[in-house]
């Protein structure tokens, strides 16, 4: 018994010594805002805009076709994530809104935020019903692209399941693959 809490306190004054670790994964969140975003085309199926998000990583939003597509980064328009959506009828935004979050997951070097990662969530919708899905999206200084879709209503812990593969998986996911679908399936369209 002695041994055994000799151990556990040794153990405790260990991780008290020990350094906290020096980049923890974290989230930032972002508004989009249609209302105050810049309109760089228009067309009867839709649009598209340049939000404002993180420092040197502007938000693309383009509508065509009663879909969405989101990229962010320099030059979001011409990045992979531009051309990428969900098959079925999709928005970021919710009933009559034009508003939505844009949750980004990133690391600290040096003071400076590095983004990797974003997650956000389309409502969906085709002719057997509606559902929500999320997006995981790779984020580098050159590239984005969509690395999983998760039906949120099929998966209670949705966000947490999306965060994990975002950490996990993001940063060395090759945007020359499509991406996959995660978690439980079929309560939401995809």
């Amino acid at each position: 018994m002695r041994a055994r809490l000799t151990l556990t306190t040794l153990a405790i004054a260990l991780s008290l010594a020990l350094p906290a670790h020096a980049n923890p994964l974290k989230s930032l969140y972002t508004t989009i805002d249609l209302r105050e975003c810049r309109q760089t085309s228009s067309h009867p199926d839709g649009g598209a805009w340049l939000c404002t998000g993180l420092e040197d990583y502007p938000v693309y939003i383009g509508e065509g076709d009663l879909r969405t597509f989101v990229s962010v980064g320099r030059q979001p328009e011409k990045r992979r994530a531009a051309q990428q959506t969900l098959g079925a009828f999709n928005t970021l935004f919710r009933g009559k809104s034009r508003r939505a979050t844009l949750e980004w997951r990133f690391t600290k070097r040096d003071g400076k935020v590095l983004p990797f990662a974003t997650i956000q969530r389309y409502f969906t919708r085709n002719d057997r019903g509606s559902g929500q899905v999320l997006v995981v999206t790779k984020v580098t200084p050159t590239e984005d692209c969509h690395v999983a879709h998760i039906d949120a209503l099929a998966n209670p812990q949705a966000i947490v399941l999306a965060r994990a593969i975002a950490d996990g998986e993001a940063r060395s996911f090759d945007c020359r693959n499509e991406p996959k679908r995660a978690g439980k399936q079929g309560r939401s369209p995809m």
